[in-house]
């Protein structure tokens, strides 16, 4: 994907606003006005065109862009289902209960200006009442005012809790996958050739229906006209599907001369800041739901001439996994180990 550019402008006019995962994964725009003026001194500190991208910084262990865009003007209503989805839980909460206080004292504040009562204290709890039930356990306010007041809340209030159960059964109900991935992928021989493997397992014991797995290389490059830019590469796997993935299982990709690995050495694979970025995909037989999971291995997260140890036991005519070990490793025979 082309960088798109506007004729008559600078390269030290454009910001780095979004990353892809395919091609030529810089997006720009111009900045205008205040925003160039803000970001020049962030682009002369961090100047993309003059150092490559850190595999790390762009992307976490667990898979997710480190990317931050700016905006020219943020509007927190564009996109506020996505953003409550996406909250942590303590966060969700906290807005919830924020919601809840601030239309209380609000309509609180509409009652005593109302003249319902003198105290602020009894028309906040009047609110109260007013937003859970319609039943006093006390004589009600008089009023026109007062009850159309009263019957505005009570609409609100319905909404409001509407909103929020449903809210919260989305976030509750939402299908996670709950996949481990070995905290290191080995370079090593397997049946005689080169490969890049790592192992995952499924902490929860149960089916993932028809998983398939996809690897990426990523890496810096430079065009002939200078850009730098960071490219993904697919890599081809020994097996990238399995029709139930309940235990684990050994993720290999044969560096031969099809692969973009081959030819790399460590020392080129670290000037070129590579990573590589694996993604699960699969339905939860217990939820019936598609499920994800990703996981990300820099340089530092890959170690030479190693094997797994074994993680399945056969005891009592059963079989356990050892999800404890799934990290373990050893020294591999490099003389005569397939």
């Amino acid at each position: 994907m082309q960088g798109r550019v506007s004729k008559g402008l600078s390269s030290t006019s454009f910001d780095v606003v979004k990353l892809c995962h395919r091609g030529e994964n810089i997006i720009q725009r111009p900045l205008r006005g205040k925003e160039h003026a803000a970001s020049k001194m962030q682009n002369a500190r961090q100047s993309l065109h003059a150092q490559s991208f850190h595999f790390r910084a762009l992307i976490n262990r667990q898979g997710k862009l480190n990317v931050h865009g700016t905006r020219e003007k943020h509007n927190p209503f564009a996109d506020l289902y996505h953003y409550l989805f996406s909250l942590s839980w303590p966060k969700f909460f906290i807005y919830a209960a924020a919601v809840y206080v601030l239309i209380n004292l609000f309509f609180a504040g509409l009652y005593l200006l109302s003249g319902v009562d003198k105290h602020f204290s009894q028309c906040f709890f009047l609110s109260v009442e007013n937003m859970v039930a319609v039943d006093y356990g006390r004589a009600g306010p008089a009023g026109l005012v007062v009850h159309a007041l009263m019957t505005v809340q009570a609409f609100l209030g319905l909404l409001t809790f509407a909103v929020i159960t449903g809210l919260f059964y989305a976030r509750f109900s939402r299908a996670t996958a709950r996949v481990i991935f070995s905290n290191k992928a080995i370079i090593s021989r397997h049946n005689g050739a080169p490969c890049l493997f790592f192992r995952i397992a499924n902490e929860r014991l149960n089916q993932i229906a028809e998983a398939r797995m996809t690897l990426h290389m990523t890496k810096n490059e430079t065009s002939l006209e200078g850009e730098k830019t960071r490219k993904f590469y697919d890599l081809k796997l020994e097996r990238d599907h399995t029709p139930l993935f309940s235990l684990s299982w050994t993720v290999r990709h044969f560096i031969d001369e099809r692969s973009p690995l081959f030819g790399m050495d460590e020392a080129k694979m670290r000037e070129a800041q590579m990573g590589v970025l694996a993604s699960l995909t699969g339905t939860d037989e217990t939820f019936s739901q598609p499920i994800i999971a990703r996981h990300a291995y820099s340089m530092e997260d890959i170690v030479y001439n190693r094997r797994f140890k074994d993680i399945i036991i056969w005891h009592d005519k059963k079989v356990h996994i050892d999800l404890k070990g799934i990290h373990d490793l050893y020294e591999a025979n490099t003389s005569g180990d397939s």
